[in-house]
Protein backbone atom coordinates (compact mmCIF):
# COMPACT_ATOMS: atom_id res chain seq x y z
CA UNK A 1 0.00 0.00 0.00
CA UNK A 2 1.39 3.25 -0.90
CA UNK A 3 2.34 5.92 1.71
CA UNK A 4 -0.37 8.53 2.69
CA UNK A 5 0.87 11.46 4.92
CA UNK A 6 -2.99 12.47 5.08
CA UNK A 7 -3.81 9.01 6.45
CA UNK A 8 -1.04 9.02 9.15
CA UNK A 9 -1.89 12.54 10.47
CA UNK A 10 -5.20 11.33 11.16
CA UNK A 11 -3.96 8.32 13.27
CA UNK A 12 -2.11 10.56 15.45
CA UNK A 13 -3.59 10.71 19.05
CA UNK A 14 -4.09 14.78 19.83
CA UNK A 15 -1.67 14.29 22.87
CA UNK A 16 1.27 13.63 20.48
CA UNK A 17 3.99 15.80 21.07
CA UNK A 18 3.66 17.89 18.05
CA UNK A 19 -0.05 18.79 16.88
CA UNK A 20 -1.34 17.42 13.61
CA UNK A 21 -1.39 21.36 12.06
CA UNK A 22 2.36 21.54 12.99
CA UNK A 23 2.86 18.40 11.22
CA UNK A 24 1.16 19.39 8.35
CA UNK A 25 2.89 22.54 8.21
CA UNK A 26 6.02 20.29 7.97
CA UNK A 27 5.37 17.77 5.03
CA UNK A 28 4.08 21.47 2.88
CA UNK A 29 7.59 23.09 3.74
CA UNK A 30 9.49 19.92 2.76
CA UNK A 31 7.91 19.24 -0.81
CA UNK A 32 8.52 23.03 -1.29
CA UNK A 33 12.18 23.01 -0.42
CA UNK A 34 14.57 24.11 -2.68
CA UNK A 35 16.51 21.94 -4.37
CA UNK A 36 20.29 21.45 -3.11
CA UNK A 37 22.92 22.97 -5.76
CA UNK A 38 26.60 20.87 -5.88
CA UNK A 39 27.66 23.66 -8.37
CA UNK A 40 26.37 26.61 -5.86
CA UNK A 41 27.99 24.88 -2.89
CA UNK A 42 31.35 24.36 -5.22
CA UNK A 43 31.53 28.00 -6.67
CA UNK A 44 30.73 29.66 -3.06
CA UNK A 45 33.40 27.61 -1.48
CA UNK A 46 35.46 28.76 -4.20
CA UNK A 47 34.90 32.23 -4.33
CA UNK A 48 35.77 32.32 -0.13
CA UNK A 49 39.15 30.62 -1.53
CA UNK A 50 39.49 33.23 -4.35
CA UNK A 51 39.10 36.17 -1.69
CA UNK A 52 40.02 35.16 1.13
CA UNK A 53 43.31 37.26 1.00
CA UNK A 54 41.84 39.94 -0.95
CA UNK A 55 38.34 41.21 -1.13
CA UNK A 56 36.68 41.86 -4.69
CA UNK A 57 37.00 45.19 -4.51
CA UNK A 58 40.77 45.16 -4.06
CA UNK A 59 41.35 42.98 -6.73
CA UNK A 60 39.18 45.35 -8.84
CA UNK A 61 41.01 47.95 -7.76
CA UNK A 62 44.68 46.14 -8.82
CA UNK A 63 43.04 44.91 -12.01
CA UNK A 64 42.83 48.77 -12.87
CA UNK A 65 45.88 49.83 -12.44
CA UNK A 66 47.53 47.12 -13.96
CA UNK A 67 47.10 46.57 -17.42
CA UNK A 68 49.96 43.64 -18.21
CA UNK A 69 50.45 41.47 -14.70
CA UNK A 70 47.74 39.73 -13.18
CA UNK A 71 46.83 38.38 -9.59
CA UNK A 72 47.06 34.91 -9.56
CA UNK A 73 46.45 32.62 -6.33
CA UNK A 74 48.15 30.14 -5.77
CA UNK A 75 47.10 26.35 -6.23
CA UNK A 76 48.07 25.33 -2.69
CA UNK A 77 48.42 21.72 -1.26
CA UNK A 78 51.24 19.75 -2.97
CA UNK A 79 52.45 22.43 -5.27
CA UNK A 80 53.16 24.76 -2.09
CA UNK A 81 53.04 27.94 -3.78
CA UNK A 82 51.77 31.22 -2.87
CA UNK A 83 50.00 34.09 -4.79
CA UNK A 84 51.60 36.22 -7.21
CA UNK A 85 51.39 38.79 -9.66
CA UNK A 86 51.94 36.82 -13.23
CA UNK A 87 52.31 38.55 -17.13
CA UNK A 88 52.97 36.14 -19.63
CA UNK A 89 54.51 36.16 -23.47
CA UNK A 90 54.73 33.62 -25.91
CA UNK A 91 57.52 32.50 -27.91
CA UNK A 92 58.28 30.33 -30.99
CA UNK A 93 61.98 29.49 -30.66
CA UNK A 94 65.12 30.11 -28.81
CA UNK A 95 66.57 33.33 -30.52
CA UNK A 96 62.87 34.59 -29.34
CA UNK A 97 63.58 33.66 -25.97
CA UNK A 98 67.26 35.18 -25.98
CA UNK A 99 66.26 38.53 -27.62
CA UNK A 100 63.56 38.69 -25.14
CA UNK A 101 66.05 38.80 -21.94
CA UNK A 102 68.92 40.58 -23.84
CA UNK A 103 66.08 43.62 -24.00
CA UNK A 104 65.71 42.94 -20.10
CA UNK A 105 69.32 43.45 -19.77
CA UNK A 106 69.27 39.87 -18.45
CA UNK A 107 72.18 37.43 -19.02
CA UNK A 108 71.33 33.70 -19.72
CA UNK A 109 73.59 30.61 -19.34
CA UNK A 110 74.23 28.50 -21.97
CA UNK A 111 76.09 25.59 -22.46
CA UNK A 112 78.02 24.55 -25.65
CA UNK A 113 77.32 20.76 -24.29
CA UNK A 114 74.15 19.39 -22.47
CA UNK A 115 74.91 19.38 -18.72
CA UNK A 116 74.39 16.47 -16.81
CA UNK A 117 70.60 15.55 -15.66
CA UNK A 118 68.67 13.74 -13.66
CA UNK A 119 67.24 10.25 -14.70
CA UNK A 120 64.05 9.25 -14.70
CA UNK A 121 62.76 6.85 -11.71
CA UNK A 122 66.54 7.69 -9.63
CA UNK A 123 66.03 9.27 -6.39
CA UNK A 124 68.57 11.85 -5.02
CA UNK A 125 69.50 13.79 -2.02
CA UNK A 126 68.16 17.27 -2.17
CA UNK A 127 70.90 19.12 -2.19
CA UNK A 128 72.27 16.30 -5.21
CA UNK A 129 69.16 17.34 -7.28
CA UNK A 130 69.56 21.21 -7.32
CA UNK A 131 72.72 20.74 -8.46
CA UNK A 132 71.66 19.88 -11.99
CA UNK A 133 71.21 22.65 -14.65
CA UNK A 134 67.39 23.14 -14.89
CA UNK A 135 67.03 23.55 -18.63
CA UNK A 136 64.51 25.31 -21.17
CA UNK A 137 63.09 22.56 -23.16
CA UNK A 138 63.60 22.41 -26.66
CA UNK A 139 66.48 24.02 -26.74
CA UNK A 140 70.22 23.63 -26.95
CA UNK A 141 70.74 24.14 -23.10
CA UNK A 142 69.79 27.17 -22.26
CA UNK A 143 69.39 27.43 -18.45
CA UNK A 144 66.00 28.84 -17.04
CA UNK A 145 66.57 32.16 -15.91
CA UNK A 146 64.92 31.42 -12.10
CA UNK A 147 65.35 34.50 -9.85
CA UNK A 148 66.79 37.68 -11.16
CA UNK A 149 66.18 41.46 -11.67
CA UNK A 150 64.77 43.75 -13.60
CA UNK A 151 65.63 47.30 -13.00
CA UNK A 152 65.93 46.46 -9.44
CA UNK A 153 62.57 44.78 -8.78
CA UNK A 154 63.06 40.49 -7.99
CA UNK A 155 61.18 38.37 -10.26
CA UNK A 156 61.18 34.72 -11.01
CA UNK A 157 61.10 34.15 -14.81
CA UNK A 158 60.36 30.21 -16.37
CA UNK A 159 60.09 29.48 -20.17
CA UNK A 160 58.08 26.14 -20.70
CA UNK A 161 55.90 25.02 -23.57
CA UNK A 162 56.28 28.57 -25.69
CA UNK A 163 54.96 30.71 -22.72
CA UNK A 164 57.94 33.08 -20.77
CA UNK A 165 56.37 34.07 -17.24
CA UNK A 166 57.26 36.40 -15.20
CA UNK A 167 56.10 36.46 -11.73
CA UNK A 168 56.80 39.20 -8.83
CA UNK A 169 56.00 37.98 -4.95
CA UNK A 170 57.64 38.27 -1.64
CA UNK A 171 59.51 35.65 0.73
CA UNK A 172 56.04 34.91 2.04
CA UNK A 173 52.93 33.36 0.21
CA UNK A 174 50.82 36.81 -0.14
CA UNK A 175 50.91 39.61 -2.80
CA UNK A 176 50.80 42.65 -1.12
CA UNK A 177 50.73 46.51 -2.02
CA UNK A 178 54.78 46.68 -2.86
CA UNK A 179 54.30 43.93 -5.43
CA UNK A 180 51.06 45.97 -6.97
CA UNK A 181 53.50 49.15 -7.18
CA UNK A 182 56.77 47.34 -8.14
CA UNK A 183 54.47 45.45 -10.88
CA UNK A 184 53.55 48.82 -11.93
CA UNK A 185 57.38 49.72 -12.59
CA UNK A 186 57.87 46.76 -14.70
CA UNK A 187 54.94 47.19 -16.56
CA UNK A 188 56.71 50.39 -17.84
CA UNK A 189 59.63 48.02 -19.66
CA UNK A 190 57.33 45.34 -20.16
CA UNK A 191 55.40 47.43 -22.39
CA UNK A 192 58.03 47.60 -24.79
CA UNK A 193 58.94 43.81 -25.13
CA UNK A 194 59.60 41.92 -28.71
CA UNK A 195 57.08 39.19 -27.74
CA UNK A 196 53.37 38.85 -27.73
CA UNK A 197 51.64 39.39 -24.60
CA UNK A 198 49.14 36.91 -22.82
CA UNK A 199 46.55 37.97 -21.52
CA UNK A 200 45.98 34.81 -19.27
CA UNK A 201 49.54 34.07 -17.64
CA UNK A 202 48.13 30.90 -16.47
CA UNK A 203 45.49 29.57 -18.19
CA UNK A 204 42.83 28.61 -15.31
CA UNK A 205 40.36 30.43 -12.71
CA UNK A 206 43.35 31.00 -10.50
CA UNK A 207 44.26 34.31 -12.65
CA UNK A 208 42.13 36.98 -12.13
CA UNK A 209 41.83 37.96 -16.03
CA UNK A 210 38.95 39.02 -18.63
CA UNK A 211 38.92 35.86 -19.61
CA UNK A 212 37.79 34.43 -15.70
CA UNK A 213 37.04 37.14 -14.45
CA UNK A 214 35.34 40.23 -16.71
CA UNK A 215 33.04 41.71 -13.64
CA UNK A 216 36.79 43.01 -12.22
CA UNK A 217 37.56 44.78 -15.80
CA UNK A 218 34.13 46.76 -16.04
Amino acid sequence: MAFSATRFLKRLPLKNKLSRRQLKKGCASSRIRKPFSIHEATMDRWNQYMFRQHSNAELRGWARRLNLFRYCRAFGGHANDGDSLEVGFSYDSAQDIKNFFDFLGIELVQHTTKPPQPETGVPYPGNVFASFPRLIKDTRWIEQPGHCQIRGISVFAWCEKGKIRLSVSGDGYEVTSEHVANAELLEKVLVNAPLKLLDSPIDDKHCVCPKYYPELFD
